[in-house]
């Protein structure tokens, strides 16, 4: 997955938004729908919904551990 900045005047597609899109995100391996216009407005709440949702692990946690004895 890529995400691209673009080049055309696109409508963003996110829901009823009616502003120009900036940012494309580009998918691998998928057919002719594989590109997604979104707006810096619609990206930026995209990623405040995401970053709230998803917590990333510390590494220590992350990492295996040993066996206990």
């Amino acid at each position: 997955m890529e995400l691209l900045e673009n080049k055309c005047k696109i409508r963003c597609e996110m829901g009823a938004c009616k502003n120009l899109a900036t940012r494309t995100v580009k998918m691998s391996r998928v057919g002719i729908k594989s590109s997604i216009h979104v707006c810096d407005d619609c990206l930026k709440e995209l990623y405040g919904l995401i970053g709230g949702t998803l917590i990333p692990k510390s590494i220590e946690t992350a990492a295996k551990k040993g066996k206990r004895e």
